[in-house]
C-alpha cells in the first residue's frame, strides 16, 4: 500500500470514546475481537463488548491485589493471563462470558511487580518478567514452572515472543537481547542511546518492542533522556535488521516534554504504530512507514498515551490514554470534600471496511 493510501485508509477520525475510571494501564483487544480488555489501577481487569452496539462495559474480573499491568491472551481455550504490581498473575477460562472462572493463579509468581506477559506461539507457555529481575516461563495450561532465567544484573521491562518461539527482552539500560527458548543468548541489540544515568537516577531503557509481520525489522522504544529528576526526554523509535542486529534506522519523535515511546505495534499493512506519553500532559499517536526518513503522521488529540492494540480485523485501533488536567496529587479535592482521581479515555477509532 502507498502512502497516499495507507493514510486515506488509516486517516484518524472521531474517536468512540470509553471511560475506565479509575485509570487502566493498559487496553487490548482479545484474538477473538469481541472484547476490549484492561488492566485497571484499581486492581480490576475491564472488559468492553466491542462486538455489542456502543460497546457496553461487562463485568469486572476481580482478583489482583495492585495494579493490573500485565496482559496476554491465548486464543485457543480463550484463556486471559493478567499480572499485577503484587506479583501475582491470574488465568482466566471463558474470559468472554458473563462468569470467567480463575483456571490458575501464582500468587507470588514474582518478588515485586509483573511488567509484561507474553504468551508463546504454540500457545503451551506463558512468560512473565518483573522488578525482580526475573524471566520466567510457565506452562499455560496450570502454571507450573517451565523454566527461569537467572538473575539479570538491570531489570527488564518488556519483551515479546517472536514467531519462532524465540524471545526479545529489553531492559533499563537500553540493550535488547535475543533468546532462544533454552536461555541461550543469540545475540543483542545495542539501544543504550535511550538510557542515561543522571542524578543519580537511571533514566529511559526499553519501554517497548514490535516485530512485523515478517520478523525481518525489530522496532525498539524508549527516549532519549535528557535528564533525571522531573525525566524530560525526546521519543525516540530505534529499527534493527532481527537476523544481524544491525540499526536500520532512528526516528526522533517531538521535543524533550513528550519523553517516552511506551506502546508500538505494526500493521498487517506494513506501518508501524507508536503513542508517547509526557509532560505537561503530551500525547502522541504515530504512524511510521521503515525507510521513510519521517512520520507519515502524528496526531496530538490525546494526553498522556499510555498503550496502543489494533483489532484483528485491523479496522479498529484502540489507544489508552489519561484526562485532560490530570495533575496527580496537586488536584484539588471537589466541593463535596472528595478527592477526584484520574480516568482513562480509551479512544476507539474506527476505519473503512
Amino acid at each position: 500500500m502507498d502512502t497516499a493510501q495507507l493514510l486515506k485508509t488509516y486517516e484518524l477520525k472521531t474517536p468512540k470514546v470509553l471511560t475506565a475510571e479509575p485509570q487502566v494501564s493498559l487496553a487490548r483487544f482479545s484474538p477473538c475481537g469481541k472484547l476490549l480488555v484492561g488492566g485497571g489501577y484499581d486492581a480490576r481487569v475491564r472488559r468492553w463488548n466491542v462486538a455489542a452496539e456502543g460497546m457496553p462495559e461487562l463485568p469486572a474480573l476481580e482478583g489482583h491485589h495492585g495494579w493490573v499491568e500485565g496482559l496476554a491472551f491465548r486464543a485457543e481455550g480463550e484463556l486471559l493471563f493478567t499480572a499485577d504490581s503484587w506479583g501475582q498473575i491470574c488465568c482466566w477460562s471463558a474470559y468472554i462470558g458473563d462468569k470467567p472462572a480463575v483456571k490458575w493463579k501464582l500468587d507470588q509468581a514474582h518478588d515485586g511487580w509483573v511488567r509484561t506477559l507474553a504468551v508463546s506461539p504454540d500457545g503451551k507457555s506463558l512468560a512473565s518478567c518483573a522488578s525482580d529481575r526475573f524471566i520466567r516461563i510457565w506452562s499455560a495450561e496450570d502454571g507450573a514452572k517451565k523454566f527461569e532465567f537467572p538473575q539479570s544484573e538491570f531489570g527488564n521491562l518488556c519483551f515479546k515472543y517472536a514467531p519462532d518461539g524465540t524471545l526479545l527482552t529489553g531492559d533499563e539500560r537500553g540493550i535488547v537481547r535475543h533468546w532462544k527458548a533454552d536461555g541461550t543468548l543469540i545475540r543483542q541489540f545495542d539501544a543504550s542511546s535511550l538510557y542515561l544515568l543522571s542524578r543519580l537516577q537511571d533514566v529511559g531503557g526499553v519501554f517497548s518492542l514490535a516485530l512485523d509481520k515478517e520478523a525481518r525489522t525489530l522496532a525498539v522504544g524508549g527516549t532519549k533522556p535528557v535528564n533525571g529528576g522531573t525525566v524530560v526526554g525526546v521519543p525516540t523509535i530505534l529499527l534493527f535488521d532481527l537476523a544481524t542486529g544491525e540499526q536500520k534506522q532512528k526516528y526522533d519523535l517531538g521535543t524533550q516534554n513528550d519523553c517516552y515511546v511506551a506502546d508500538l505495534q505494526f500493521h498487517d499493512d506494513g506501518f508501524l504504530s507508536a503513542v508517547t506519553y509526557g509532560t505537561p500532559g503530551q500525547g502522541q499517536l504515530i504512524y511510521l512507514k521503515p525507510g521513510e526518513p519521517a512520520p507519515l503522521l502524528t496526531y496530538k488529540q490525546m494526553q498522556n498515551c499510555h498503550s496502543l492494540s489494533w483489532h484483528p480485523d485491523g479496522k479498529r485501533l484502540a489507544v489508552a490514554a489519561t484526562n485532560g488536567g490530570s495533575n496527580g496529587n496537586g488536584r484539588p479535592v471537589d466541593k463535596d470534600g472528595k478527592y477526584k482521581g484520574n480516568n482513562s479515555p480509551i479512544h476507539v477509532f474506527t476505519f473503512p471496511a
